[in-house]
């Protein structure tokens, strides 16, 4: 019946970083009409560094779609803006194996 790999369960039934930054440096939000997936992030950011210092994120979706947004929090944190830019859904899939 559970098709998704036992980190795709767990970032699911307990999802990291649930929620929204008071007063959030940056916010970006995407959905798709066709899937029904909403995600809206919003980041601490260290304005010297660039750095992500912290990120959360509220998703309406599927299982997959709450893991991924966890997944995606848990792999920004840390990196520059550039750096978070450039993460991929197939670096998001190979996180969540």
């Amino acid at each position: 019946m559970w098709n998704y790999t036992e980190k795709v369960f767990e970032h699911f039934k307990n999802p990291k970083n649930v929620g929204e930054i008071e007063n959030p440096d940056a916010v970006g939000e995407v959905g798709s009409i066709v899937c029904g997936d909403a995600l809206k992030l919003t980041l601490k950011i260290d304005r010297i560094t660039e750095k992500i210092v912290d990120a959360k994120f509220k998703t309406f979706g599927c299982a997959s779609a709450i893991a991924s947004s966890s997944a995606l929090t848990e792999m920004g944190k840390g990196l520059t803006l550039a750096e978070a830019a450039r993460i991929t859904t197939q670096q998001i899939a190979d996180f969540l194996g």
